[in-house]
């Protein structure tokens, strides 16, 4: 009986352990469980800037609910999904992204996300050239 309950315990403590958070590496930092603030939390979509230079700029994206139809008609870029699930959309197919799925969407090309997950969806984004938050063409 003993044996059973001390199986029972282990069983149940190893199912509360966290999922498998990856970790963003950076020179001089690491990013474990990204934080965001209120403000970033009530946001449909927080982007926050981590580096930039002339060539690529990096952001942590928290997507909670969808982002409108756009073009980076001067940007690519590639993401990586860090946590939560996602659908990319494009003109002619739509995606589901999951926790370690890279997505490369190249300068010119219809896209939008939307979020899949009850909790908000969390990416790792890098933009080649570095991203000045303009070059976002809405589709109507």
């Amino acid at each position: 009986m003993k044996k059973a309950f001390c199986f029972i315990i282990l069983s149940l403590l190893a199912g509360c352990q966290t999922p498998n958070y990856p970790i963003v590496h950076f020179p001089g930092n690491e990013y474990r469980h990204i934080l965001w603030t209120l403000e970033e939390q009530e946001k449909n979509v927080a982007v926050r800037q981590i580096y930039r230079s002339n060539d690529s700029s990096v952001h942590l994206m928290r997507l909670k609910g969808r982002e409108f139809p756009h073009y980076h008609d001067k940007h690519d870029l590639q993401a990586t999904i860090i946590s939560g699930e996602s659908t990319i959309h494009f003109k002619d197919r739509k995606v589901s992204l999951s926790p370690g799925d890279i997505i490369f969407i190249p300068k010119g090309s219809y896209h939008w996300v939307e979020n899949k997950h009850p909790v908000a969806t969390e990416i790792f984004a890098v933009f080649s050239p570095a991203f000045d938050g303009k070059d976002r063409r809405k589709v109507h």
